[in-house]
């Protein structure tokens, strides 16, 4: 987009608070709809397992509510408190764009449990992304304010599209019947660690370039912001391969098919670090241009961005561990990991910035990130026994490769 390292700054805080935000809005139902469709699509029937879809839309938009309110109070606040660089504009696409983000979020996760990936995938990783750019190529010079308004009213547009596809799938809702009220209550017992770890999940993620906000002002974050999205495309690869291959590990786990779980993993950690890898020496070469795209003063962020490109790459590696950890019914344990990694990650981060300025901010971000997925691995070695590069358990690549990439292997 074509805004100045200000505007860019002020946009990149708008997105940072919404990505903050959105785990409020899906209250752990996007997970809960990979772990338990499947498992009640087999268990009973379809019609049973979409209940937990339509329950779960429900408590998406209740508290997509919630959160707008929220804002709205909030946009009364600000002018009081003298912030005048975030108007209400501001703060109002933040909030929309948030709820967006939340809702896109579940319905992608919706849609890959009942089998159908490419609406999963295509809608919010592609045709979004491809909207965006070519609307604000359209655009001369873009406030913050209006390219959050882009983002947000775009992603809005291919998340109904998503939701409509979903509610075509369901068919009927008065075909759908309520499972067992013990399977409920599990439902309801798993939604609120899932939602607390979402929570904290998106904290470490996503909090270093707030706190970089604070201390530095809107110019740094906006660097710092720049590198973070280019280093996140490293794990573009880990995404992917966890939008495919959530049915699968909830169906192994809960069926106790234990050894196509641990080549499931392993396969898919292989590819995602491979594709890690690449990017990592490409952002080596030609980190600095891509930088400078966004703004030319945020070339000399190179050392930021390969900092953070790291800690993806260490993400990759260790592979979908926070998923199946979830997935298996270790979703406490996860929330657990996740507050400390993030409470880490702004102490980490903080501490950086008063040593090391902007650097120091992403070697911050990066040792808590790391400190994530090295507890994580850990725990899917010691609570399931699930080795992420246990090599020489992945039997048979091409029948694996089928079951991960065919939607009638992931419906069955």
């Amino acid at each position: 987009m074509k805004t100045n390292a200000v505007e860019f700054g002020l946009y990149s805080i708008g997105f940072t608070i919404a990505s903050l935000v959105w785990p409020f809005v899906t209250a752990g139902q996007s997970t809960l709809a990979v772990r338990f469709w499947p498992t009640f699509s087999d268990r009973y029937d379809v019609a049973t397992a979409n209940f937990v879809l339509l329950r779960a839309l429900k408590i998406v938009i209740g508290s997509g509510a919630v959160v707008i309110g929220g804002f709205v109070l909030l946009n009364l606040v600000v002018p009081s408190l003298g912030m005048t660089e975030f108007t209400g504009g501001m703060v109002i696409w933040t909030a929309l764009f948030a709820v967006a983000l939340g809702a896109s979020q579940f319905s992608a996760f919706a849609l890959r449990a009942q089998g159908m990936l490419h609406w999963s995938i295509l809608p919010k990783d592609i045709l979004w992304r491809l909207l965006v750019i070519i609307i604000a190529g359209f655009c001369s010079e873009l406030t913050g304010v209006q390219a959050l308004s882009i983002v947000a009213l775009s992603l809005s547009v291919v998340t109904l599209v998503q939701i409509m596809r979903m509610f075509r799938a369901i068919g009927s809702l008065r075909d759908i019947t309520s499972p067992p009220l013990g399977e409920i209550a599990a439902m309801k017992r798993a939604e609120w660690a899932l939602c607390g770890g979402e929570i904290s999940r998106q904290w470490l993620q996503q909090a270093a370039t707030f706190v970089v906000a604070i201390m530095l002002g809107p110019v740094s974050a906006g660097a710092f912001f720049a590198a973070q999205r280019l280093s996140n495309l490293l794990s573009i690869g880990l995404i992917g391969t966890n939008q495919v291959s959530g049915p699968i590990i909830a169906r192994s786990w809960h069926a106790g098919q234990f050894q196509r779980l641990q080549s499931v993993m392993t396969t898919v950690s292989v590819a995602a670090l491979t594709f890690s890898l690449i990017g990592f020496g490409f952002y080596s070469v030609w980190g600095a241009w891509l930088l400078a795209q966004f703004d030319p003063a945020f070339s000399d962020a190179h050392i930021v961005l390969i900092c953070l490109a790291f800690g993806q790459l260490v993400n990759a590696a260790c592979g979908p561990n926070g998923h199946l950890l979830n997935l298996a019914g270790q979703e406490k344990a996860t929330l657990f990991i996740s507050i400390v990694a993030g409470i880490a990650n702004i102490l980490c981060t903080a501490i950086g910035i008063t040593l090391y300025g902007l650097i120091g901010a992403a070697i911050g971000s990066t040792i808590a990130t790391i400190l994530w997925n090295v507890w994580c691995t850990t725990l899917c070695a010691k609570r399931l026994n699930i080795h992420l590069f246990k090599i020489h358990s992945v039997k048979h690549i091409s029948g694996i490769r089928t079951a991960i990439f065919s939607q009638k292997a992931i419906k069955k």
